[in-house]
């Protein structure tokens, strides 16, 4: 996965350059920039109910941070942490305070 995704950010593209993310559940996530690819591990998640809506978390959690200005690894991070909630509750609602 890591080679792939060094070669779909290598595509061309007009203007700005392309970032590419792939998530693999509980296996690392890569994200291949212009400046080089990085895996960042998953933290493990022990009560999981249901994988539905943990994709759509994540793209939200990395970029709520990447709109922010924040650096990759918190991007990685807050979505990898958004899936790691939703995947605990029954259906794509999460009730509460997210902390």
């Amino acid at each position: 996965v890591k080679e792939i995704a060094v070669l779909a950010q290598q595509l061309p593209k007009e203007g700005k350059a392309r970032t590419v993310v792939f998530t693999q559940g509980s296996e690392k996530t890569w994200v291949a920039t212009p400046e080089g690819v990085t895996g960042y591990d998953v933290t493990k998640v022990e009560n999981i109910v249901d994988s539905n809506g943990a994709g759509d978390a994540f793209v939200g959690g990395f970029l709520a941070q990447l709109v922010a200005g924040k650096d990759m690894e918190t991007c990685v991070q807050t979505g990898h942490k958004s899936a790691g909630k939703i995947i605990q509750v029954a259906g794509c609602q999460f009730e509460g305070k997210f902390e």
